[in-house]
């Protein structure tokens, strides 16, 4: 991930009459992958329609590689976008939306390409109005890729696809490291954010929380998961290592930050306990990290 600034806000305020939705919001972007988190409403998509220039500001600057985004200005070139409620004219077929969308960037891709990388390809003379909601969703993404913009936005990528459709993404957004573009997404899907984005931003009342790399926003949460099976009694000293769960018959979990120490308890005094350990994942760190935003 190169560091240097693709994508910049800057004291970025957007209101409504009865709502804040941005409220002096600052990042600045690189290549690579990354991803706005936070609940709803906490002002993911609001950054990306302000970047995308759907949206205008009430303050603050946007910028695309130094060019300052203005609501269908001349940066709209350099930005791939798909949002997350997508929408296609019903009666245009599915090459006609490509040909028409294409003509608006200045070294499109071909989209036979993209469209095998997507399948897509049987579906070039089919209606839109016609297309299943994944077909919809893969059909955005499509058209933003063969954009070959430097900056890609990706609103909830993955909402209505399949297990096929998901694989595909994940590869698309790994490739995408490799050409050097700046991707930023929206997602609620911790499984995709933790296997692709180099980073995470949390969002919460239209304010930056916390950005970071994505290992070190999960690695906050020092906890470890020790799963385990005992028929006797538990020693009562792993109770002073943290809380102990019954999942089960016979089946416990240990919630500490003394893996070592506990894994040595458990082997030690219980028989055959089939002990696994697994670290807090990237959704527990970011659910305790909103929790503390609160206080």
């Amino acid at each position: 991930m190169n560091h240097q600034s693709t994508v910049r806000w800057q004291g970025v305020t957007k209101t409504y009459p009865n709502k804040v939705a941005l409220a002096d919001f600052s990042l600045e972007l690189g290549t690579g992958v990354h991803c706005l988190l936070g609940a709803n409403g906490a002002g993911k998509s609001t950054a990306l329609n302000i970047l995308c220039g759907i949206r205008a500001a009430s303050s603050g600057k946007v910028s695309v590689l130094g060019e300052q985004v203005r609501r269908a200005g001349p940066q709209a070139k350099l930005i791939g976008c798909v949002p997350q409620s997508l929408s296609f004219p019903p009666t245009l077929r599915v090459a006609e939306v490509v040909r028409f969308i294409a003509v608006h960037y200045p070294k499109p891709l071909d989209f036979a390409t993209v469209a095998e990388k997507l399948e897509l390809t049987s579906l070039r003379n089919t209606q839109c109005g016609s297309l299943s909601g994944g077909q919809r969703r893969r059909l955005g993404i499509a058209v933003a890729l063969l954009s070959n913009a430097p900056v890609l936005i990706l609103d909830e990528p993955l909402a209505s696809l399949d297990i096929d459709g998901r694989a595909a993404v994940r590869q698309i957004l790994l490739e995408q490291k490799e050409l050097s573009r700046c991707v930023i997404m929206a997602s609620h899907d911790y499984a995709e954010i933790e296997a692709t984005a180099d980073t995470v931003t949390l969002l919460k009342g239209g304010r930056t929380l916390l950005s970071g790399a994505t290992e070190a926003i999960r690695d906050t949460l020092n906890t470890h998961y020790l799963s385990f099976y005992s028929a006797v009694e538990l020693p009562a000293e792993l109770s002073r290592l943290g809380t102990v769960e019954k999942l089960g018959e016979q089946k416990y979990r240990l919630i500490t930050s003394e893996p070592d120490q506990a894994s040595r308890l458990i082997v030690g005094t219980l028989t055959e306990p089939r002990l696994q350990i697994s670290k807090a994942s990237l959704e527990d760190a970011v659910k305790v990290l909103l929790e503390e935003g609160q206080e």
